[in-house]
């Protein structure tokens, strides 16, 4: 689609200052509805833009058109009467399936906040005291609640004993090797910089240390329960800045908790995010527990991760009571901020059937200042309540102890507030993937555009996620990469240039490649902002590669509709260079990234060719609210945002060659340039 067809898509363009409007969630389908004339199926008609919208105007005004007013429609709409009579039917039909399953689940909720309300109420009859004598008064379920507790320390004592005999016998046989399970740690330089204890010695592991692991996994769970509950008086909610207050009672948990206290000059955020997930249960913790898994899904936030050492692989043929120790990188797509190295181990307990915890924790010494980059990742995790309709509902929790000192001063409210790398931007993230897989299964990829194959669509999102993961690795070089940071003098402030040198690497082009990235400040939202930059009719006021025309829409593809998540291959009016693009824009933030591609190549990839040997440079956009003045929160309608631009380009066919400075200068003057024209389009100060 191109011109009002993409704005209606995307969103109308509001003013800056301007508070957007309701998102326009519009039914795509009811084509292909077959009539049926003496006996015979008709062929399937897909109608047009033009029809489908009349249709929905008129069912706005009148879901129940009479048979006059269907047969008027049809002589308008050139359509036939029983076309327009089953399309009504199954409008009605999905408008009802809709709002069953919205009362649906208004009604699980509803169910679950009195099931909490039980709760409480059992446990403060448990808690109360006579006035007079100060003594228990013994109301409520005292049995039960008694013989709940001594079945869970049961339980526990049994998992412990479980433990011992498992793995202490016999370690050899028990404990897996690094090599078994990841690429060993010597190959991620720096990841295990994390002041831990000392659980590096090969593959054994000992009695002592395995204690340390459950009992520590074991106390973590406990503590993530606490915090997940409904009404948990940890929790405080700054009506301003939302996040604010988190910190400081947080701190006080923290001490009545353990009674631990943190170094001078460390940082302590938490936050926690509650949603529905398009995901079951059990999938959801295989998926967590699986590394390779946890990075594919957590790509934006997970670069690089590795499972150290699997110390139980749970029992009875479940993940429950599995723990691994993890080592990982968590990023935020910035070069302002430096990339979280991080050691923890995860713990995952099925605490009745279709109620799962998953854990993690950093096992530490004792308090000390955290060296550059790196952090301690204090109980986070999942609580995953199975819906039974191929749903769950997540609640999750984010604590993190870091240096502030590392990271630059227009990124530290966005960290600092829990939204950089908080929960709701993790529960964002695996939304918009599980939707994604939800939406690709269930869509007729060889209606998508014509000449392209339900094979060759594959291709192209597989060549999408490529691209995307490229862009994200160019601008926070994970440690498994090849990129190397340059020093260039006289550079602009908050820039930063990387090189790789490529020699012959599928899907790579061979020379030289550099890399420039910059954040900046914008006092424009977030959504204003990316609805301007992924629109087609905008793209030339600030594209170079558009040369001032126009570009059009040649394959669309939705890959989660709620998260704005589109994949498109784009063309040059005027010299037909074809471009592929990704964006979305959620509450995790926005993105835009886009690559030319050689059109040979993209043709075979659209008849089903393996996309792997397509080679690109990817650039784009990195959307997020400033995390100044609750933005974030109140829907980033007001209030300001950071911007993001990466941009990577071949600047010499001999990898062995003297990286020329006047080529980074050149570089940094087009960086500058872009950025200059956002500014100017917007009728932003620069």
């Amino acid at each position: 689609m191109n011109g009002q067809g993409d704005l209606d898509a995307v969103g109308n363009i509001p003013k800056p200052g301007e508070a957007e409007g309701d998102e326009i969630d519009m039914i795509n389908d009811m084509s292909g509805v077959n009539d049926q004339d003496g006996g015979r199926m008709r062929r399937t008609h897909r109608r047009t833009a033009y029809q489908t919208q009349e249709l929905e105007n008129f069912y706005m005004e009148n879901p129940h058109p009479t048979e006059e007013q269907r047969y008027e429609l049809g002589q308008r709409l050139n359509m036939g009467v029983n076309q327009v009579k089953n399309w009504f039917q199954n409008k009605r039909n999905l408008e009802k399936i809709n709002n069953d399953h919205l009362e649906n689940v208004t009604l699980r909720e509803e169910h679950d906040r009195l099931l909490a309300t039980q709760d409480q109420l059992r446990s403060a009859m448990l808690r109360s005291l006579c006035n007079i004598c100060g003594k228990a008064t013994n109301c409520g379920d005292t049995e039960y609640e008694v013989q709940k507790l001594m079945a869970e320390n049961a339980n526990l004592e049994r998992e412990i004993d479980q433990f011992n005999s498992r793995y202490l016998s016999h370690p050899k046989q028990r404990m897996v090797s690094t090599s078994e399970q990841a690429p060993s740690s010597s190959s991620n330089p720096g990841i295990n910089a994390t002041p831990v204890l000392d659980f590096s010695g090969g593959t054994r592991t000992s009695e002592k240390e395995t204690s340390i692991f459950l009992n520590l996994a074991i106390t973590a769970l406990r503590e993530l329960i606490t915090l997940g509950e409904v009404d948990c008086p940890f929790w405080m909610i700054d009506p301003i800045v939302r996040s604010k207050g988190v910190s400081k009672i947080y701190e006080k948990y923290r001490s009545s908790f353990n009674n631990v206290t943190k170094p001078p000059g460390q940082i302590v955020e938490a936050s926690r995010a509650k949603g529905l997930v398009p995901m079951t249960c059990v999938t959801l913790v295989k998926t967590l527990m699986d590394t390779g898994k946890w990075v594919n899904v957590f790509a934006p936030i997970v670069p690089v991760a590795s499972t150290h050492k699997v110390i139980s692989t749970g029992s009875g043929g479940t993940k429950s009571g599995s723990l691994q120790q993890i080592q990982a990188e968590f990023q935020v797509i910035s070069p302002l901020v430096p990339k979280r190295k991080v050691t923890f181990i995860r713990y995952c307990k099925e605490i009745r059937q279709g109620l799962w915890v998953v854990v993690d924790v950093t096992p530490t010494q004792n308090p000390t200042l955290l060296p550059y980059g790196c952090s301690k990742r204090l109980p986070s995790g999942l609580i995953i309540d199975d819906l039974s309709n191929g749903y769950s509902q997540v609640t999750w929790i984010e604590q993190a102890e870091y240096n502030e000192s590392h990271i630059h001063q227009l990124y530290q409210p966005l960290i600092g507030y829990g939204i950089g790398l908080g929960a709701k931007r993790w529960l964002a993230t695996l939304q918009r993937h599980c939707e994604s897989l939800s939406t690709l299964s269930s869509t007729n990829l060889t209606e998508i555009s014509p000449g392209l194959s339900a094979k060759g669509a594959t291709e192209i999102v597989k060549l999408a996620q490529r691209m995307t993961l490229n862009y994200y690795r160019g601008i926070t070089s994970p440690s498994v990469d090849k990129w190397q940071k340059i020093q260039v003098e006289n550079v602009a402030q908050n820039m930063s240039f990387m090189i790789r040198k490529n020699v012959n690497e599928p899907g790579e082009l061979t020379g030289i490649v550099l890399s420039a990235s910059t954040s900046v400040w914008l006092p424009v939202n977030q959504h204003t902002l990316f609805a301007f930059i992924s629109h087609l009719s905008f793209r030339h006021e600030w594209d170079i590669l558009t040369n001032d025309t126009t570009m059009e829409e040649t394959i669309r593809i939705q890959k989660a509709k709620r998260h704005g998540n589109i994949i498109s291959l784009l063309k040059i009016v005027n010299n037909g260079m074809l471009v592929l693009q990704e964006i979305w824009n959620d509450a995790s933030g926005a993105m835009v990234v886009y690559a030319p591609v050689e059109t040979n190549s993209i043709e075979l990839v659209k008849r089903g060719e393996n996309s792997d040997s397509v080679k690109f440079l990817p650039s784009g956009f990195s959307i997020v609210p400033d995390g100044v003045n609750g933005s974030y929160h109140r829907g980033n309608t007001g209030g300001g945002c950071l911007l993001t631009f990466g941009l990577q380009i071949l600047v010499g066919i001999n990898p062995t060659a003297a990286l020329i400075q006047g080529t980074v200068k050149s570089v940094e003057t087009l960086m500058a340039h872009t950025i200059v024209k956002i500014k100017s389009a917007l009728d932003l100060q620069t």
